[in-house]
Order: C-alpha cells, then structure tokens, then sequence
C-alpha cells in the first residue's frame, strides 16, 4: 500500500466536514480586529488615567498614593500624607458639577454604569449603542477616576468597547445573533485589557450577559479578541499586572486551611449582601433626591471629598492599597486603620455610583473584596487563629469570594483566581470559596441591575405565596391566530401589514415556512430606511415559550425583555410556531381568576396592553414612521 492511500484512509477515519471553516475565518478576522480596538481603547484609559490623576492628586492635592506596580518595592518608611486635604471635597466636586452638566446638556446616560447599559442592548436589542455617547461616558469615567472620586473605569470603558464591537458586526452585516457575540466579545476584551486578566475578561462577560446560557460560538471571538487585547496593551505599557502574588508568599492548601476558607467565605457572602444594598439604596436615594440633574454628581463628589479628607485611601481605583495589603505591609496599612477604609470604600463607592458620577462598580468589587480578606485574616492572626494561612492567599481567596457574591458570576471568578497566581496552587480553596459565597449571598444579590420590573416583582411574589396563576400553562391562553411574513418582505410592506391587521408583531418565516424569528413594530424606528427587508431588523433569536411552559415563565419573559408578544413553539418541532401569546390572551384568562394577589400584577402590566397601531388619531405610518416622536412614544408605552 504507497503513502498516498495511507494518508488518504487516515484522513478518511475524521469528518472534515463538521469544520465551519467559514465561521473560524470570519471570526478571526473580526475577533483580531475587535481585540486590537479594544487594546488601544485600554492603552488610553490606563494613561489617561495616570495623567489625570497625577495631576488632580499629586500636583493639586499632593496626595502621593501607591500604584500596584510600584508596592513591592515601596520603602517601608513610606508615610501617607496629604498637603492641601481641604482641596479634595473642592477638586471632586467641581469635577462632579462639570459631569453633571455634560450629562444635562448631551446625555443622561453619561451617568448610567456602562456594564448595564450593555447588558440592556444585549438583551432587549435595542440598537441604542452610540460611539460618541459612550466614548463621552468613557470620559467623564475617566475624568472622575483620575481626579479622586471612588470607582473604576473598567465598566465605562467595557461599554466603549462593547459599541466599538457593534460598529464592526454592522460593517461585516453581521445579523442580530452575531452582533450580540461580537458585543459580549468587546466587553471581555476590553476588561481583559484593563485587568491584565484575559481569559478571565472574556468569561466574565460571557458569563454576565448569557448566565446560565453559555453559547459555545461565542467563546472563540470572545477569547481570540481578549488575547488579542491583552497582547496590544501589554507591549505597549510594559506587561503590568493587576496584583502582584509572589508565589513565595502562598503557603500549600491542606484540610485545616480548607475549612478556614470556607469560613471566611462565609462571612465574605454576608458582607457581599450588605455590600450590594448599599450600592442599591444611595441608587434609590439619589434618583429620588429633588435637586437638578447636573448638581447630582457634584453633591456626590462633594461628599466622598469630605470624607476622603479624613480617609484619603478610598480615591480613586484603589489597586494600589489593594496591592499593599495583598503583601501583608502592616507598617504602611495596618489593622486600625484598615477596617475604617473598607466601611468608606463602600459607602464612597455607592455614593459615586448613586449620583450617577458615571464611575463603574466592577474595579471597587475586587478592592473591597481584597482589603476585607486581607483585614480578617490580620484580625484572626492576632487572635493566633488561622496561622496556618498567609495573607496573601487570604487577600486572593476573598478577592473571588465578593466578587462572586456582587456579580454573580462564579465561573470567572475561579478563572480569574488562576490567572492571578498563575498556578493551581490555590484552585481547591477558590472553588470552594466562590461557591459558599455564592450560596450564602443568594440568587437576587448583585451589583448590576437585572431589570427587575414591577412585573418581576409581582411574580416573585406569586411564586413566594401560593398563587393559583402556577396552576395555569400556556396552552389555556393559546389562539392560533397570528401573522407571518418571509424575511424578504419589505419593512414598507411589514409596516403597511401591521397597520392593517392591527398587530405589533410579524413572524418571520423561510420559503418552507419554518419559524426563523421575529419582528417587532418597535424596532422598525431603529431603522435608517423603510425600503430595506425584514431579514435586517428581524429578532433571530426571540423569547420563546412552549405549552407546558407556565404563565409565570411567559411573564418572567416580558419582564426581562420588554416584549409582550412571545412565540409559543412546538415541543418537537422548535421551527414550528403554534401561536403568538399577547397580552390579550392572557387578560381573557386573569379576569376569570379570583385570585388576591392579580390586581397588583394587572396594574404592573396595564401599560403593556392594548396599543392600537390604527390609533383614533388615524396615523399615516408612511409618514409618522420617519417621525421619532411618534415612534418614541409607542415605544414607550410598550416598555414601560
């Protein structure tokens, strides 16, 4: 038998053919190309914000702080001082003031956190991703940061590259699906980038946006492009890492040491629930504050300054107290004074976040967690408890463990912990760690909002009592009345037929008329032109319910995606529409419960129901659909 038969039944024995050579060449183009914008977007913010912060903080204030970089060959004769305290609460809040008004006079959103507004146009699809607002939102973040005021910039930054990334998906006419993989990919890489930790950016944002849904075809873009950041921001500011972990300082885990882990974990989850509601409640506090918009963050600023003054180690990022207390410098940052700094890194931290100061929560989360870690096992060494544990593994350990307890994101978080020590050294103690904390700070405790509306409330409240709407599924509210249309159909058309039919939704179907998507009314506004198809502003992948599904899980839907109109699919055939489930269907079956607990689900959902696209006013949707007010207005009362 001659070679060429040998290679050829060696090759014979694999299916070559499963290979989406397509999809590998595509998405290494635009993850390579996602990556290195996000690289650049990391070099700028770091620099950024070493420049302003060297001139806020060293020049104005001659405030000389640690940088991680610089820890671990700080003198030990270091001493904190501050030569004009009185300027901090000035500086912050005149820079809070100048936030305030570029939010008054461009955007509102400059002040909302930008790892939230992400999560909201991943998952309501809402094609509001704008290059100038975020890079403003960028900005301003910056601006705050590097002037003093607690927070971090990874989450504003993580927005800028998450719209870069959309950017890019709509140049390559990519469809919904896509654009979505390629905005979770801009946001792993640009927290890779900042963080120096680029598998861990990576699975964070997969983890964050997709939950429990991990999506396979995401990972690769979303790794290619986080390396690929990594790579660009690290040769250009010499490789500098997130925490410096000497691995000469990380004793071996052993089962006493488990058990200790496990403890502080505990108590770290508890503080991650205290930790989050006070994050929640200066949010509640200040958008309920009746003062105007633009002096918000300079109230915010003010106040953290004034503080500061007393606690100069709560400006700004905060890493390099993080990196001290890492190494166990007790002459720089000893026990007394550390316990204070926590309590104010909290409250400054959700005071700046509260008054919309547009600094970001993730970058605080790992501080905190750290010098809580670092505090605890200081406190137990004293006592002689827990000698068997370093600090520096403590620091690590309670690192992940808050950061689980304030994301809810425990897989990156162990993926994190290894790219920090750079071993499996501590990988039992930070498996354990993150899922006690994870259990104990409970399922509804995070940082980030979930768009929990009232909707969501009520439901939570039906599930808690025993409601009757559990006893009820989908198929008592089922009609088979509903309306498809081929993806070729024109939006002109697509407008013409919801206007006729008094609709707010179409599916969508292929030539064999198999279910492909959805395509909404309030999405049609998203559009430049009306003389384009379907097939480019059609849901491919829209909330879809089964039968044997429960009412609650269709209201669950609706609360999380502002759309109330969901396909209900076959259970063998997911191709196979059966119905579109309205919120008409399901007040047919409401107003014959007798329920106690209903008038306070209906009020929740009364906004929801009932829009007439033929409204009395007779609205020429030719015309009207080129007017954003009228667009607006419809999308408002759908998603309120």
């Amino acid at each position: 038998m001659n070679l060429s038969r040998l290679i050829e039944r060696f090759v014979g024995r694999f299916d070559w053919t499963t290979l989406d050579l397509v999809y590998l060449r595509k998405w290494t183009v635009i993850g390579i190309i996602i990556g290195v914008l996000s690289g650049f977007l990391v070099i700028i913010g770091f620099e950024a914000v070493r420049i302003f912060s060297s001139f806020f903080l060293s020049d104005i204030v001659r405030y000389i702080q640690p940088y991680p970089e610089d820890v671990a060959t700080l003198s030990s004769d270091y001493s904190l001082y501050v030569l004009k305290p009185w300027l901090i609460p000035v500086t912050l809040g005149l820079i809070g003031l100048i936030i305030g008004i570029l939010s008054t006079k461009l955007s509102t959103a400059l002040g909302k956190n930008g790892i939230d507004e992400i999560s909201d146009e991943f998952h309501n699809k809402k094609n509001q991703f704008s290059l100038r607002i975020s890079s403003l939102k960028s900005f301003s973040s910056i601006l705050a940061i590097g002037s003093g005021t607690s927070g971090g910039v990874e989450d504003s930054l993580a927005n800028t590259g998450s719209t870069l990334a959309s950017i890019i998906g709509k140049f390559f006419k990519l469809n919904q699906e896509e654009i979505r993989i390629a905005i979770a990919a801009g946001m792993g890489s640009t927290i890779g980038g900042i963080l120096r930790l680029p598998f861990g950016g990576a699975i964070f944002s997969l983890e964050l946006l997709y939950r429990r849904d991990f999506v396979i075809k995401s990972l690769y873009p979303a790794f290619l492009a986080s390396i690929t950041s990594y790579i660009i921001s690290g040769i250009i500011l010499d490789w500098p890492s997130f925490l410096y972990i000497p691995q000469e300082f990380i004793t071996k885990t052993s089962l006493q040491s488990i058990g200790a882990y496990g403890l502080i974990a505990a108590m770290i989850g508890l503080i991650g629930i205290g930790y989050v509601r006070t994050v929640q409640t200066f949010q509640k506090h200040f958008e309920d504050m009746k003062i105007p918009l633009y002096l918000k963050p300079a109230l915010g600023g003010a106040i953290i300054g004034i503080f500061a003054i007393g606690f100069p180690e709560i400006l700004g990022t905060g890493y390099g107290w993080l990196q001290v207390a890492a190494l166990g410098n007790h002459q720089i940052f000893p026990l007394w004074i550390m316990f204070p700094v926590i309590i104010m890194k909290i409250f400054a931290t959700s005071v700046s976040n509260g008054s919309r100061n547009s600094t970001g929560l993730l970058g605080p989360s790992l501080v905190i967690g750290g010098l809580i870690g670092s505090a605890l096992i200081t406190l137990f060494h004293s006592f002689g408890i827990f000698m068997f544990i370093d600090t520096t593994s403590a620091t690590l350990i309670s690192i992940l463990a808050f950061f689980t307890a304030s994301t809810r994101t425990p897989i990156s978080a162990i993926v994190i912990g290894i790219e920090i020590v750079g071993s499996y050294t501590l990988l039992i103690p930070t498996v354990i760690s993150v899922i006690i904390s994870n259990i104990i700070s409970g399922k509804n405790n995070y940082i980030y909002k979930n768009y929990v509306t009232n909707i969501r409330t009520q439901i939570l409240k039906d599930k808690k009592h025993d409601s009757k709407l559990k006893n009820y599924l989908i198929r008592d509210m089922m009609t088979s009345d509903f309306y498809n249309i081929n993806r070729n159909t024109t939006i002109n058309d697509a407008v013409h037929i919801m206007r006729e039919l008094n609709v707010k939704s179409l599916v969508v179907t292929n030539n064999a008329d198999k279910f492909e998507g959805m395509v909404y009314f309030e999405h049609l506004s998203n559009v430049s032109t009306i003389q384009g198809t379907i097939e480019s502003v059609m849901i491919y992948d829209p909330p879809m319910l089964r039968p044997l599904d429960s009412i609650l899980d269709y209201f669950e839907l609706i609360s999380k995606t502002a759309l109330s109109e969901i396909p209900v699919i076959s259970p063998d055939d997911s191709k196979l529409v059966l119905s579109i489930l309205t919120m008409r269907d399901v007040n047919k079956l409401l107003n014959n419960i007798d329920d106690p607990l209903l008038p306070d689900l209906q009020k929740g959902i009364s906004n929801l129901q009932n829009i007439d696209i033929n409204s009395s006013n007779n609205l020429d949707l030719d015309q009207d659909f080129k007017n954003s007010n009228v667009i607006n207005r419809l999308k408002d009362n759908l998603t309120q």
